[in-house]
């Protein structure tokens, strides 16, 4: 089954099924439409959505398991953990820049895990630098400096089938939940 035969309502998911959503803004509206019509646990990484699709997302939870995630690597899981914790002194002490590099066929500049690593920090007070060059699967790199010192949290992914196996741990852990928003730092503590 396509997905134009479930848009076009000639087909049925299985109740039990979990919807992957890794496409473009416009394609993840067109998803919505369905998903709202015929609830389905869904899994969205899709970035760049624009805030009415995001509300619809979230809405979407009172009526199915929904897991929003912008980075489906378990790495920037845990890189997003630890910027949590940076004491708020190195926030407003410290200059602070996130290069990130993606290949050169990425859409969106800054990306969605650009952004959302800013916003655990300083935002609007990040300074965000976007490279879009070769084949690079993606590299946030969140640069602290102050007078005479830098700190640096790195993720690098060097293999796309790494977003792969996140969204399939993604999944597995939506598969039966009940209605609700989760996070994928919620699927790491499953097998």
């Amino acid at each position: 089954m396509t997905p134009e035969d479930l848009f076009a309502g000639r087909g049925e998911l299985p109740v039990d099924s979990v919807v992957i959503d890794v496409s473009l803004a416009a394609g993840t509206a067109r998803l919505l439409d369905w998903l709202e019509r015929s609830p389905r646990a869904f899994l969205s990484a899709t970035t760049g959505l624009g805030q009415a699709d995001e509300v619809r997302v979230e809405a979407l939870g009172a009526r199915a398991p929904v897991l929003r995630a912008r980075n489906l690597s378990v790495g920037n899981s845990v890189a997003e953990g630890m910027l949590r914790s940076v004491p708020a002194a190195a926030r407003t002490l410290l200059e602070v820049d996130l290069v990130e590099h993606h290949h050169s066929a990425k859409r969106d500049a800054p990306s969605g895990t650009a952004l959302a690593w800013a916003a655990l920090l300083k935002p609007g007070e990040v300074r965000i630098h976007s490279i879009r060059s070769g084949t690079a699967a993606g590299t946030h790199r969140m640069i602290f400096a102050g007078a005479g010192e830098t700190l640096e949290i790195v993720h690098t992914v060097s293999d796309r089938a790494v977003f792969a196996r996140g969204a399939l741990r993604a999944a597995c852990f939506l598969r039966g939940k009940p209605p609700g928003l989760y996070t994928l730092e919620q699927t790491l503590a499953g097998p």
